[in-house]
């Protein structure tokens, strides 16, 4: 071993939070529910083992791996609830190829017995994560350590935390309050990860204009870190990644054309075009004949109030850049834009009481549906926007025209985490979750954010859902 050293064995956190993830909410609830149906199924005896097999393949296939699951407070709910129902859809139809088959109420016990026990890892989780977070020390400036810590602590993650950074600068001055501090120089990463039981290094390039060494070459880093750490319990990650991992958006404040790459890479797979679109048509039509009652309502109402029209149709930008007519309930007085457009705000005097009323639930935004049958839309994907406005977004936000490689959504994944953007920093935030939608698109994540965005839709108004974003990761501008 490098140095002579004796590597000391302790649990990793990240090893450890893998495995009570697998266990507690793939492995454990499927036993359980496999311990109970052996012991009350009248099926054949191998019955047990065909329901761990079914609920245990459910788990896997709707909680393992899905990292958003951890953003989405209500779809996370409803997908541990929904996994042990299907779970015993599924053993159903493998008792029935066997040739048994088992009344559907005989499954109650094996699934109340997966929910209590999911339930008893998620707390479980939630205790391990705030008694033995990842510890992560950043190779950087205080200034992005700070930064990180921040983001970290606003958005409530417990299950990581930014213990300091590692640079050879001195600051003249430390941040206070038991904050990240100063661990020591690149050249004793090793010492530095032992004496302060570091998990997880994170690196980053200089940001545009700052200066100094707080930022190595990164051949440099890499020799350095493989001479000293290889031998360690320590991982090495960009913080652009682990970022994007644990926020679920893009931080193009420090991201560059490099991010990209990953979409080129011959293992990528986008979502499926086709089951998109059969989506789309499938969940988009019942979405249709369910809300047109509402929306007939909410039309009389419009034409009672002022007499003016039911409809408003406004060109927006879509897939590749072409333009459609995009259709909504009017919801603002007929003469709001005579003095150009501009971004609605929640007190906007444009805004009709009938308006109001249909704004604070996205009633106006349900006649979009008729786009999505008609292929304009989609039902998750970036908002679309107005040409003049894009205009000016592009020169404000780097890759912001990479949003129209997909078609723009009824729902979106930047409106179920940050909800609607109306200023540069909002469309900022909207656009670094527009990008990890780009990345992570699929027909399972759309079910979760379709979801998810119910939620949103009854808690928030048309003011921006912002929840503090640190700059330095959502604009193109120098730290500090």
């Amino acid at each position: 071993m490098p140095n002579g050293r004796k590597a000391a064995f302790r649990l990793s956190p990240l090893r450890a939070q893998r495995w009570l993830g697998l266990l507690g909410f793939g492995v454990a609830p499927a036993a359980a529910a496999g311990l109970m149906a052996a012991g009350h199924l009248s099926g054949p005896d191998s019955g047990g083992a065909l329901v761990f097999v079914a609920f245990l393949a459910t788990n896997l296939a709707l909680i393992h791996n899905h990292p958003q699951l951890r953003l989405m407070p209500l779809a996370s709910a409803l997908v541990r609830l929904a996994s042990p129902v299907l779970g015993a859809g599924m053993a159903l139809a493998l008792f029935a190829l066997v040739g048994q088959p088992v009344a559907p109420g005989a499954f109650l016990t094996p699934i109340v017995g997966a929910w209590l026990v999911t339930a008893f890892a998620a707390w479980v989780t939630l205790r391990f994560d705030g008694a033995r977070p990842v510890r992560i020390a950043i190779i950087g400036s205080p200034t992005l350590a700070v930064a990180l810590a921040g983001e970290l602590a606003n958005a409530g993650v417990r299950a990581y935390s930014v213990v300091g950074w590692i640079s050879d600068d001195r600051p003249t001055a430390e941040p206070g309050g038991g904050g990240p501090r100063r661990l020591g120089p690149l050249a004793q990463v090793g010492e530095v990860v032992e004496r302060h039981s570091v998990d997880l290094l994170a690196h980053s390039n200089r940001p545009p204009g700052e200066d100094g060494d707080a930022y190595p070459p990164r051949l440099e880093l890499f020799e350095q870190v493989a001479a000293d750490c290889l031998d360690l319990p320590v991982r090495l990650i960009e913080v652009g990644q682990l970022y994007e991992e644990l926020l679920g958006r893009v931080p193009i404040g420090q991201s560059n054309a490099a991010w990209f790459q990953y979409l080129l890479h011959p293992r990528y797979r986008a979502g499926s075009a086709f089951s998109k679109r059969l989506f789309d048509l499938l969940v988009g039509s019942f979405m249709l004949m369910l809300t047109a009652p509402v929306m007939a309502v909410c039309a009389v109402a419009i034409k009672l109030a002022d007499g003016g029209p039911v409809f408003y149709r406004q060109r927006r930008v879509g897939e590749h850049g072409r333009e459609f007519e995009m259709i909504k309930l009017r919801s603002m007085r007929t003469d709001s834009e005579r003095s150009g457009a501009r971004w609605a705000e929640d007190d906007d005097e444009r805004i009709t009481p009938v308006g109001r009323v249909i704004r604070r639930f996205h009633v106006d935004e349900m006649p979009q549906l008729w786009n999505i049958l008609r292929g304009e839309m989609t039902l998750v994907g970036p908002r679309p926007e107005r040409r003049e406005m894009i205009d000016t977004l592009e020169l404000q936000h780097s890759w912001y025209d990479r949003r129209h490689l997909v078609k723009p959504g009824l729902a979106g994944w930047a409106q179920a985490c940050c909800g609607y953007g109306g200023s540069e920093e909002g469309t900022g935030w909207k656009l670094c979750h527009d990008l990890y939608y780009l990345k992570h698109r699929s027909v399972y994540l759309d079910a979760l954010v379709l979801a998810e965005n119910v939620r949103v839709a009854l808690k928030s108004g048309v003011e921006p859902d912002l929840q503090a974003p640190q700059p330095e990761f959502i604009l193109n501008r120098p730290m500090g």
